[in-house]
């Protein structure tokens, strides 16, 4: 065999062994992002929890809707803010998923 033929068929693992890796760390952090951004998420839920049980008993109490549209509209309260943030992104779990967004897309 020419000495060109192992060296481009060296270069070419290498290539491929350096682009398995690169994709496999991109994976690894997306997964754990998926995990962080549950997390934070499920806590948020958590904290949300409160406040749907009272836009519920207002919807019944003051505006006299049905029970299954008071339902809907307390599960359908997400936190947004008029001119401002949603609610309880500033929980650890949160913080924790935007540290780690940040830190692996800089």
């Amino acid at each position: 065999m020419p000495a060109n033929f192992l060296s481009i068929t060296t270069l070419t693992c290498f290539v491929f062994i350096v682009t398995n890796s690169i994709t496999s760390v991109a994976f690894a952090h997306q997964n754990e992002q998926k995990k962080l951004d549950k997390a934070c998420e499920a806590a948020r839920k958590i904290a949300l929890k409160p406040r749907r049980s009272e836009i519920f008993q207002e919807c019944r109490q003051k505006f006299k809707k049905s029970e299954s549209v008071c339902h809907n509209e307390a599960k359908a309260y997400n936190g947004n803010r008029i001119n401002g943030a949603p609610m309880f992104y500033e929980l650890p779990a949160c913080e924790k998923a935007f540290a780690f967004r940040k830190k692996n897309t800089e």
